[in-house]
């Protein structure tokens, strides 16, 4: 019989041979060999080495250290909680730790690596300004074919290690604004989801303006459905994944168009160029004239009839509608909106009923078909892949989502209104992937996800002045 396998306890000897014992001078050669190499005594060696062979398991004598994240008193969980999105590269690890743990350090260590990136990008811009054209025959330095493709390929994995980054660098950004307001975003929703309390006005009052959370409001009208008008927070909905990602989604640009829209009317109506409706001519004309009257009045009357007329003239003032460009009467139009309106579902009946639109509400419909897509577009690609991957990240891959539901539901529906009644069966019977959850909690997540958007846009705008470091995207997101 010969021995096949391998020593168990690693040692040189890996060659077949037999069973039977070898010559007392062969083995005690092979016994003290044993002994020097392991260095122990010659009983000890025996009895712990091979059976077949005088030799000894080797000792390793070196100290292997694993570092693991500090878990604290409420574990490894705590510390991952903040988003459901992990970083693509160590400098996001460092940072969401940095927000964390050592919240003092996270808005300087987020500048040094804006600062770095910054500067390796006009490095690598002034190379390759500098460098003469590899295609000029009168150039020495030419390259061959082979190493301009290495060289490009090398620039190729350059830039996109600075775009990952750059991702990381602008999402925990994001995270930091929503650590501000003591919000955490929702983590991967499973099948069942429970987001437990809700801090609505953080989410609301909190992130938008007053004249923005009536668009918020109607948002969240559209997007919800007959889920808004639940009179209670607590009852349970069942939906498809697929449709929550899609909510998710549409709920993350609609907030970065808001926060786009909202800071371009506020500038204007600064500057007092914002279109004016021929209802509020009228009135500014009307307001202005009966001041005038007034005035005349004070200067040819007594003094109590003076102070009579320009009460009636406050009255006559007061009854004409306010011009859209003062801010006054905007806070007066948008009081009824606040975070309470939000509890609810945004019941219409909570809201004081206008006779006018809003102020922010007109000018966005003043918008032609090619401002409006123009404003609804994410500028970056850095800022498009963050829209993907966080709704990835909480809900799943959305082209995989998309292909199951067009496995069940089919490609051969006739109008819309099939194609949700066989979605609606799909969801009841679990054919595709579903999640039930209170209808607070869907509405935390389309709010949170409006917020979302709208801080994308604000920490875009900051890396795109500051820094110049965004990849402009040439396509629009929304035709």
């Amino acid at each position: 019989l010969v021995h096949l396998a391998h020593c168990p306890y690693n040692c040189p000897h890996t060659q077949p041979f037999p069973r039977n014992p070898a010559p007392a001078s062969t083995s005690l050669l092979m016994m003290i060999q044993g002994q020097l190499r392991s260095g122990f005594g010659l009983r000890r060696g025996v009895e712990r080495g091979c059976p077949m062979l005088p030799c000894r398991p080797p000792v390793s004598r070196r100290v292997v250290t694993r570092a693991e994240p500090s878990t604290g008193s409420s574990g490894d969980k705590e510390f991952t909680s903040l988003a459901p999105l992990k970083p693509k590269t160590p400098y996001g690890e460092m940072l969401q730790f940095y927000l964390k743990m050592q919240p003092e350090l996270f808005r300087t260590a987020v500048e040094t690596q804006l600062d770095r990136l910054k500067s390796e990008k006009e490095d690598r811009d002034a190379k390759r300004a500098s460098s003469a054209t590899p295609s000029d025959p009168t150039n020495p330095t030419q390259l061959n074919q082979a190493d301009l493709a290495l060289y490009r390929r090398m620039e190729e994995v350059r830039a996109g290690e600075m775009r990952a980054t750059l991702e990381d660098l602008m999402y925990v950004s994001i995270l930091e604004k929503f650590v501000g307001l003591g919000l955490e975003l929702l983590p991967r929703m499973e099948a069942f989801v429970d987001a437990g309390n809700i801090n609505l006005k953080a989410l609301t009052e909190g992130v938008h303006s007053r004249e923005a959370l009536e668009l918020v409001r109607e948002h969240l009208l559209g997007v919800m459905g007959p889920a808004a008008q639940a009179q209670f927070s607590s009852a349970y909905i069942k939906t498809s994944r697929f449709q929550m990602a899609q909510m998710y989604a549409a709920s993350i640009l609609f907030g970065y168009f808001l926060r786009r829209v909202d800071s371009r009317f506020q500038l204007e109506r600064v500057a007092g160029t914002l279109p004016e409706e021929r209802g509020d001519t009228v009135a500014r004309l009307e307001k202005l004239f009966s001041q005038a009257d007034a005035q005349d009045l004070v200067a040819d009357e007594s003094s109590s009839t003076t102070s009579k007329t320009v009460s009636s003239a406050s009255e006559t003032s007061s009854k004409a509608e306010p011009p859209p460009s003062s801010s006054s009467s905007d806070a007066k139009q948008e009081k009824g909106v606040t975070a309470a309106d939000f509890v609810s579902g945004g019941d219409s009946s909570s809201v004081p009923a206008s006779k006018r639109k809003s102020a922010l509400r007109r000018y966005v419909e003043s918008f032609d078909q090619a401002t409006m897509l123009d404003t609804a577009r994410v500028v970056s690609a850095e800022g498009s892949q963050l829209v993907e991957r966080q709704t990835g990240a909480l809900l799943g891959d959305i082209k995989t989502l998309t292909q199951q539901v067009q496995d069940v539901v089919g490609r051969d529906a006739k109008d819309m209104q099939e194609v949700m009644t066989r979605m609606a069966k799909a969801v009841e019977k679990d054919e595709i992937e579903t999640l039930t959850m209170s209808v607070g909690t869907q509405r935390r997540a389309v709010l949170e996800a409006v917020a979302f958007g709208s801080f994308l846009r604000e920490v875009e705008t900051h890396v795109r002045d500051e820094y110049g470091l965004l990849t402009v995207r040439s396509t629009p997101l929304l035709e």
